[in-house]
């Protein structure tokens, strides 16, 4: 029998599919570019990441493509820290805390300082785990408003019995005499069980308790023991490493009208109080075994390892002193430098001096450095090339690289390149005759820096690390690396921290670095927070299409894949749609299981051992033309090591 046309028609429709599944396997995840559209950015690069690692840098790291990184230790005692408010009142008992419930106390600033330490007399439950978690909240109403300052007690320090013992602020918020602030203790969330503070009788009835994350707060009706310490409100002006040839090293640490010598065990001794607190910089150099410093308003000083003394013959009030070619050299004016004798800085005659460029230029200098065996010569426009070794053979000329330079701390050198800052905040280097921008994926951040004179360079490790304010601190918490292998960049946030320097070979090149809150120095690289600072991390991938933005996709599944760790942990994972900010967020846990501790019998399921990576899947939903992938993780000793990460996902038609 003949079949209709109409028939015909539709058994012969070819079907097509209106949807595909694409997985993508990436690994290759990269360093910070702020600038390239999302679209065309260099594979792995990501466009926001906040205090994260690429690759390993030691040979106990773990070889991932993106890690946490890592913080500080306290090398020294704050300068005049000194013990302010307190509550040490007999004991009436146990008052407990943990994952679940916050205590808090308010209590009152006993002078106008910089916070460094809160103690607190602290035990836990046989079997408890966890840091003690800390936060120093502003007061709000009569309950804890913003957080000011964070810092923790690590679980191995805390016993079975009663002791106090001390969480450190890198911080060193600054508090108002007679304002309340309050003391906030729990136990981070892959903790368990419960821990003790020491409880005292009502004094107020003010202390409050949260099981709720804060959301509300109810009455305790009792107090804690606590101690509180502050310190001198000024952080560190200068620094420098004082290496003699008798052995005895130093690291010169200037703050307040003070200039300190810190021994490597941490012993600080005050070595001149004399200088203008009102400076707003020290800057050293050295010569025959001593130290010699200015800070633009006093007579040039020397430190010979004992003794301080003014240098007579030296021009005063130098702004800038280096040592070239076996002389001191200062900056007495804008643009005038002074030199001495042959290792000679005692002896300055008066026709030892020469213009840059010129006396009455309004192009004043701003740094320098000795570079291939020449005086290179930065103004806050240009730069100048000081050739020769004395008066008779110094000529000047003007560098082909035409970029200067924001400050003397904005420049650092190595054998290859000047690194520096320029006046359009963007960073550079000069290999000694032309100028390469290297900052380009970071411009809207250098750009947003209020007070470029803040700013301060370091080369450690063939990584460039560059120290400065916030859009929001008058003070530098923050820090952005510059990998000179890779060429990749890095952020960190949350680190009061004016710049650091290197002990050498000798000292294992660890790196030194200076609090930009009160005179206080660290170790850097060490552990996973920042002198019990949670370190805050976060890596957001570029919005991706997965063939046309104009098409729908849904992720089906996402594996992110993780190396476990020591301690296990909850890691946000979570996803943002079409540049919309408002990720779904998602509790994954990073656990190599095997078992724990405690009574086991054969074949009742145990799982032994610990797995070192795993890749378990993690919800997502929502459907969009743009996907970006986000990993989040605050706390204490609970590093991210992500490898990368597997997605399915149902792509639709374009549109």
């Amino acid at each position: 029998m003949q079949r209709s046309a109409f028939e015909s028609s539709q058994n012969n429709a070819r079907i097509t599919s209106s949807s595909k599944l694409v997985v993508d396997e990436t690994y290759d995840l990269r360093g910070l570019d702020m600038v390239t559209p999302d679209q065309i950015k260099p594979v792995g690069e990501t466009p926001f990441a906040e205090n994260f690692r690429m690759y390993a840098r030691d040979e106990d790291d773990t070889r991932v493509a993106i890690r946490t990184r890592k913080g500080s230790s306290r090398i020294t005692t704050a300068d005049a820290e000194t013990l302010s408010t307190q509550n040490v009142a007999t004991s009436t008992g146990d008052l407990e805390f943990s994952p679940t419930r916050i205590i808090a106390q308010p209590f009152n600033a006993g002078s106008t300082n910089a916070l460094t330490r809160l103690d607190f007399e602290v035990k836990k439950n046989l079997g408890a785990t966890g840091h003690i978690m800390i936060e120093l909240r502003a007061d709000n109403g009569g309950v804890p408003g913003t957080m000011i300052g964070a810092s923790s007690i690590l679980s191995s320090a805390v016993t079975d019995t009663y002791q106090y013992l001390p969480a450190y602020f890198m911080d060193a918020p600054n508090l108002v005499n007679g304002t309340q602030y309050w003391a906030l203790l729990y136990v981070q969330d892959n903790g368990s069980n419960t821990y003790h503070v020491r409880q005292t009788a009502d004094v107020g009835a003010l202390d409050l308790e949260s099981t709720d994350a804060q959301i509300t707060w109810s009455s305790l009706g009792v107090s804690f023991r606590f101690k509180s310490y502050m310190a001198e409100n000024d952080g560190v002006k200068g620094f420098a490493r004082y290496y003699p040839s008798n052995g005895n090293k130093r690291t010169l640490m200037a703050a307040g009208g003070n200039l300190f010598s810190a021994e490597d065990n941490g012993t600080v001794t005050n070595i001149d109080s004399t200088l203008n607190a009102g400076s707003e910089f020290v800057r050293f150099c050295f010569l025959n075994d001593k130290a010699i410093y200015v800070n633009g308003i006093n007579a040039m000083k020397k430190w010979n390892g004992t003794t301080v003394s003014t240098i007579t013959g030296a021009p005063s009030g130098a702004s800038l002193v280096k040592v070239h070619q076996g002389r001191v050299f200062a900056l007495t004016e804008k643009v005038l430098f002074r030199f001495s004798e042959l290792y000679d800085e005692e002896t300055w005659p008066s026709v030892n001096f020469f213009y840059v460029p010129e006396p009455k230029s309004n192009d004043p200098v701003t740094g320098a450095r000795t570079f291939q065996d020449n005086f290179v010569i930065f103004t806050h426009e240009t730069k100048h090339i000081i050739y020769g070794s004395d008066i008779s053979t110094f000529t000047r000329k003007e560098a082909v690289g035409t970029k200067g330079a924001v400050s003397d701390e904005a420049i650092a050198v190595d054998r290859n390149n000047i690194y520096f800052m320029a006046d359009d905040g963007q960073i550079y280097a000069y290999n000694g005759s032309t100028d390469t921008l290297i900052s380009e994926k970071m411009e809207p951040e250098f750009a947003a820096i209020t007070d470029r004179k803040q700013v301060r360079l370091h080369l450690y490790r063939n990584q460039l690390r560059v120290y400065y304010p916030g859009p929001t601190s008058s003070t530098n918490d923050r820090m952005a690396i510059f990998d000179i292998t890779s060429a990749q960049w890095f952020k960190d946030t949350g680190r009061q921290v004016i710049g650091s320097l290197e002990w050498n070979q000798d000292d294992a090149n660890d790196l030194i670095e200076f609090s930009s809150r009160t005179a206080w120095m660290f170790r850097g690289e060490q552990g996973y927070s920042d002198l019990g600072k949670p370190i805050d991390f976060k890596y957001w991938t570029n919005y991706k299409t997965y063939g046309s933005g104009t098409s729908k996709k849904r992720v089906k599944r996402f594996r992110p894949v993780i190396r476990t760790v020591d301690a296990d942990y909850t890691l946000s994972i979570g996803k943002d749609m079409d540049f919309a900010d408002n990720p779904d967020m998602r509790a994954y846990v990073v656990t190599g299981g095997g078992a724990k501790f405690g009574n086991f019998l054969w074949g009742d399921g145990t799982t032994w051992g610990k797995k070192k990576m795993i890749s378990k899947k993690s919800a997502m939903s929502g459907r969009g033309e743009h996907i970006q992938y986000r990993f989040e993780r605050y706390g204490v000793e609970t590093p991210v090591e992500l490898y990368g990460y597997v997605a399915q996902v149902k792509v639709g038609r374009p549109k």
